[in-house]
């Protein structure tokens, strides 16, 4: 009885020190989850944009090329790295697709004017990196690389633009990632309507 007593009780020991150890195992998994657009920092705490530089401009906005590897994948929990057990986060939608939305709905908040079509310049744009990793905190980046076209299809101006964003949070969960890739989306958007060249390019041609 007492060895059952004592087997019980290194049984239970060790079950709780496996608990502590490996706390990921038992996270939801966020595999292909729909991506969610939930900025927390408003426009109008970002710095102001040159709007003399934008004004009689309209944006095409043509659809946004993926070129990452993984297009799925958008994120990773590396806490238990050390272990080999980080968890990814990958998504079924087309994140290309969403950011080609997301970019001109962002332009339109800093006041820039978006057309359909028969607009004075148009912009094109390829998707480096779209991707978020939460260690002790969530850690974003958006990467593009950018084409502007005249009215005659003529590139004026190519370039990258990228974003960043950091935010606190309970491990693993799919807001957290959301919040992070929307405000580092806005990042990169700011960045290049702040981007200097790109403003004498959008002057010289609209």
């Amino acid at each position: 009885m007492k060895l059952s007593s004592i087997g019980i009780v290194f049984l239970s020991l060790f079950v709780l020190c496996f608990a502590l150890l490996c706390p990921l195992t038992s996270y939801a998994s966020l595999s292909d989850i729909p991506l969610e657009w939930r900025p927390t920092d408003p426009i109008g705490s970002y710095d102001p944009i040159d709007l003399a530089a934008y004004r009689h401009a309209a944006f095409v906005i043509k659809p946004f090329r993926d070129m990452r590897k993984n297009t799925a994948e958008i994120g990773a929990n590396v806490e238990a790295q050390s272990s080999n057990r980080d968890l990814r986060v990958t998504t079924k939608d087309n994140v290309a697709v969403w950011l080609t939305d997301q970019f001109g709905s962002i332009l339109k908040e800093f006041r820039i004017t978006v057309v359909k079509s028969q607009g004075t310049l148009t912009l094109e744009a390829d998707v480096t990196t779209f991707f978020v990793t939460e260690k002790s905190m969530y850690q974003a980046e958006v990467a593009l690389k950018v084409r502007l076209k005249a009215k005659n299809n003529t590139v004026v101006w190519s370039g990258t633009t990228s974003g960043s964003a950091s935010r606190f949070g309970h491990s693993y969960k799919a807001e957290n990632y959301y919040e992070a890739l929307s405000n580092a989306t806005v990042s990169a958007v700011h960045g290049l309507l702040k981007n200097e060249s790109f403003v004498q390019a959008v002057r010289k041609n609209k």
